[in-house]
């Protein structure tokens, strides 16, 4: 069963404050993001449009992926429905998990 990827306001929110180039990787993480939960998840596949995509897991329920650099996206996981949560660098996502 493939993933849904929904998106929080927060997610804009975090937008909000990136710059145009960090926007440009948000946009590419997300692109490798729909193709990994399209293809049941197989990384490999997400790797062939973008080659340094990676996702993983950090503390239940939440993941993190990326493409490359700083920005990362953080995702909240929850059976087939995928939420982006925000967008960020390293530091603003692990604020964000001691918060939760």
């Amino acid at each position: 069963m493939a993933l849904i990827l929904l998106y929080y306001t927060s997610f804009e929110r975090s937008m909000k404050s990136l710059d145009p180039g960090q926007k440009e990787i948000v946009k590419r993480i997300l692109k490798g993001l729909l193709i990994y939960y399209s293809s049941n998840c197989d990384v490999a596949k997400a790797k062939e449009e973008e080659s340094g995509f990676f996702y993983k897991q950090l503390s239940k329920p939440y993941y993190e992926a990326g493409v490359e650099g700083k920005v990362r996206v953080l995702i909240e996981r929850d059976k087939s429905e995928c939420f982006v949560i925000l967008a960020g660098n390293h530091d603003q996502i692990k604020r964000f998990l001691v918060k939760y």
